[in-house]
């Protein structure tokens, strides 16, 4: 675990370095003559002749297209399909990608990349123009992409920010001439510059998201453009196949300018249950799979399974999202009841069977910013009465029989029942009379349900697309966020968020990160319950498969490309 953290500290430091100069009065260039991202592997000479590597994604993924996506199964796939300019390499250190190099100016504030000679999966060339359109179209109000608010530095994005759900609605022509405002231009072919209207200490590690790869504008506006038949990609591997609520295969790219795949396929299957995945891992017919939690203790006790298995603190955590807008959640106190109400080691003994840690905050550790002793509403049964009695007066009722069912929503298919029902279990019994609605949904219809605000209560997750405070808090609890399920606002939080994002003292801005934190938690519009500790079974013939705590879901889904499968 020290290991990890230094890491991410170390990441961090290289980051406000390269974007703020440090002190030198010269920003550095990063440059690279090949694709750094990818660890170098040395093929081994006991290759099986079936280079297949077989892995569940537990469903269907909502979408492949890049400006769009927002969900673990989605990126798990777009990771081989797409590359942006930047990457992270093993040590989630931001390295360049489709970019060769990157320069940035003096006060921070621009960042010209030079792209490296390199062509889409339909052989047509990867041109700084489709970065414009890229950026251009995920900050477009009318795209409505959850991952917009990442361009919040750019020159022009918080005025479209501002745009969404604006009244009164600006025109078809303000919108245009907002988004051609935007502060991102194509000079020639092979150089992309991106103007920042104030330094962003992180801002690397956006141009390393899967939303701001290139996209050809003539594949977009193509008619099911992210089917099989048409897809268009710039990573290491091309969509094949997309038999949907089934399976998705992809295959090398022919195009790729990186290290070549040694798989020859990624069968990505969807069993819809975490106990289904595990039973295909031991009948062999998976070749990696995320062990259940209800399953940790005998698999790491098993003689034969406990070999296969490989454990990783993650970067990410489980909560539920109370939503603000609607009551009886919209009042303080009661969110205050629910939190002090939860036996947070107790939800993780009996339904995480003892794995992970209890996550009374929500920057996870091992990344600067997180705050292991923040624990402002601990598990307290008297208090939560008392918090209870006092919002019921708040709310003008008499009991909590009188605010009827609690509409309590979650992903169904993916092991979280017994969590629910802890849940509810456990405010029944504090708050006698409180009844739940326990909605299961598949995932595709849960996620626009839960940011929809259809649910009083919603089971959520996250994990860091980069190992910092401002993935973690910015987008998701900024006031309108593209991510903010709860539909909390606090200007005082967004003021703090901003401030950080610009100081290069990385002591100060730890501070500003933690004061935030402190704000968000009093708050309350989440309650934070676990941080995991991923634990993985990988069949010993998988050879160069590698797991970070940033990509600690479908195992490998960082570099498919470095995966090779040995004689058995």
């Amino acid at each position: 675990m020290f290991r990890k953290r230094l890491v991410a500290t170390m990441m961090v430091v290289a980051i406000i370095a390269l974007a703020c100069g440090g002190s030198a009065s010269q920003a550095p260039t990063t440059q690279a003559p090949g694709d750094t991202a990818a660890p170098p592997t040395d093929v081994p000479s006991n290759l099986a002749d079936n280079q297949v590597y077989r892995v569940d994604l537990g469903s269907e993924p909502p979408t492949l297209d890049p400006t769009m996506a927002q969900d673990s199964n989605s990126i798990a796939v777009l990771n081989a399909l797409q590359r942006p300019l930047m990457y992270f390499d093993k040590d989630l250190k931001v390295v360049p990608s489709l970019a060769e190099s990157v320069d940035v100016s003096t006060d921070a504030q621009t960042f010209t990349f030079k792209l490296r000679d390199a062509t889409y999966s339909d052989g047509n060339k990867i041109v700084a123009g489709d970065l414009v359109y890229s950026w251009q179209r995920l900050m477009d109000p009318r795209t409505a992409a959850p991952y917009s608010y990442v361009l919040e530095p750019v020159v022009g994005a918080s005025e479209l920010l501002g745009m969404a759900g604006a009244d009164p609605a600006p025109s078809a022509a303000e919108m245009d001439a907002a988004v051609a405002a935007l502060g991102v231009s194509a000079p020639d072919d092979s150089t992309f510059v991106v103007k920042l209207a104030t330094p962003a200490t992180y801002f690397l590690t956006i141009a390393a998201l899967w939303v701001t790869v290139p996209l050809e504008k003539s594949w977009v506006e193509t008619p099911g453009f992210t089917e099989a038949a048409n897809y268009v990609g710039s990573g290491p591997f091309k969509l094949d196949t997309w038999e949907h609520q089934s399976k998705v295969v992809i295959v090398p790219s022919d195009t790729w300018y990186g290290q070549k795949p040694t798989l020859t396929r990624v069968e990505f299957s969807m069993l819809g249950d975490p106990a289904a995945a595990q039973a295909a891992y031991e009948a062999g017919e998976l070749d990696a799979v995320a062990t259940p939690s209800e399953d940790n203790a005998r698999v790491t006790s098993d003689p034969v399974l406990s070999l296969d298995v490989q454990q990783v603190p993650a970067f990410s955590i489980y909560y539920y999202n109370f939503n603000m807008a609607k009551s009886p959640t919209s009042n303080l106190n009661f969110r205050i009841a629910l939190t002090q109400a939860i036996d947070k080691q107790a939800l993780i003994d009996t339904t995480f069977n003892g794995t992970g840690k209890v996550a009374n905050s929500f920057v996870m550790p091992g990344i600067p910013g997180s705050d292991e002793n923040l624990n402002v509403y601990p598990f307290d049964l008297a208090s939560a009465q008392s918090h209870m009695a006092t919002a019921l007066q708040e709310l003008g009722v008499a009991s909590v029989a009188d605010l009827g069912k609690i509409s309590l929503g979650f992903n169904s298919g993916a092991g979280h029942e017994p969590k629910v029902a802890f849940l509810a279990e456990a405010w029944s019994q504090a708050f006698p009379g409180l009844k739940f609605d326990q909605i299961g949904t598949e995932f595709a219809t849960f996620l626009p349900q839960r940011h929809g605000g259809e649910y009083i209560i919603s089971r959520n997750g996250w994990g860091a697309d980069y190992p910092h405070a401002s993935n973690q808090l910015g987008g998701l609890f900024t006031c309108g966020g593209g991510n903010n399920d709860s539909a909390y606002c606090n200007p005082a939080f967004d003021k703090l968020l901003t401030e950080a994002a610009s100081e290069p003292d990385q002591d100060k801005q730890v501070a500003l990160y933690k004061e935030a934190q402190t704000i968000l938690m009093t708050d309350a519009p989440i309650i934070p319950l676990r941080f995991p500790l991923a634990t993985f079974e990988i069949q010993r013939y998988v050879s160069g498969l590698l797991i970070t705590p940033q990509y600690a879901v479908t195992p490998g889904d960082q570099w498919y490309e470095t995966i090779q499968i040995l004689k058995q």
